[in-house]
């Protein structure tokens, strides 16, 4: 180290030493561009005379998947006519469900007033009897089904209001976890008629079925 007074030699000096400062600062990269910036300057985007992206094909369904989405998208219409043991395919709740009467049976007017007493008098019982089955993969846990009521011959009231279950007809709900597209269980809804009224089947008639119901006769 030396010391020295003489004005020309100290600029020189200092002028040195601030040169080696700066190349010290380029060297340490910080007036590098950011990475980013870098990266696209490595990889610039390349122009391409490709048509503009599309979606990608679907993948092929399987038959499950054909079943669930043919079944959403067909429900049963309004005013459909059935044979008790014929399916319908219904709205309900966040999707679909198949629903299959298979007979509607007369009760003994005997058991109604044992089970309820006097208050069931005039009253014969019918046991609506039906699976439900799952048709979208939708999950119906612990869903008992749709709605179900009587038809009269002369397509009048039924003349009285009957609601509860006999020994003989135990309304059933779906387990837990009722979402496999096949699943099904049966259940059985009790109703009544004033005795003497015919009656001739079953139907469900809510939501958009109420004024045009499915019926299913006998």
């Amino acid at each position: 180290m030396f010391t020295t007074h003489n004005p020309a030699i100290l600029r020189r000096a200092l002028a040195g030493i601030l040169s080696v400062a700066t190349i010290a600062i380029a060297g340490c990269g910080s007036l590098q561009p950011p990475v980013e910036d870098r990266a696209r300057a490595e990889f610039p985007a390349q122009e391409s005379s490709a048509p503009a992206e599309q979606d990608e094909p679907a993948e092929p369904e399987t038959t499950e998947q054909k079943s669930g989405q043919a079944t959403r998208a067909e429900t049963t219409a309004t005013g459909t006519r059935l044979k008790a043991g014929q399916r319908a395919v219904i709205p309900y709740r966040k999707g679909t469900i198949g629903v299959t009467v298979t007979d509607v049976e007369k009760g003994d007017p005997a058991d109604l007033l044992r089970q309820y007493g006097q208050r069931a008098k005039g009253i014969t019982p019918y046991y609506i009897r039906f699976t439900i089955e799952n048709v979208d993969g939708t999950d119906h846990s612990y869903s008992s089904g749709p709605i179900l009521s009587l038809v009269t011959a002369d397509g009048g009231g039924t003349g009285a209001v009957l609601t509860g279950t006999m020994p003989d007809c135990d309304r059933e709900s779906a387990p837990q976890g009722f979402s496999e597209v096949g699943a099904s269980f049966e259940s059985c809804r009790l109703a009544g008629a004033r005795t003497g009224v015919a009656i001739v089947g079953a139907k469900f008639a809510d939501a958009d079925y109420r004024e045009e119901p499915v019926v299913w006769r006998r």
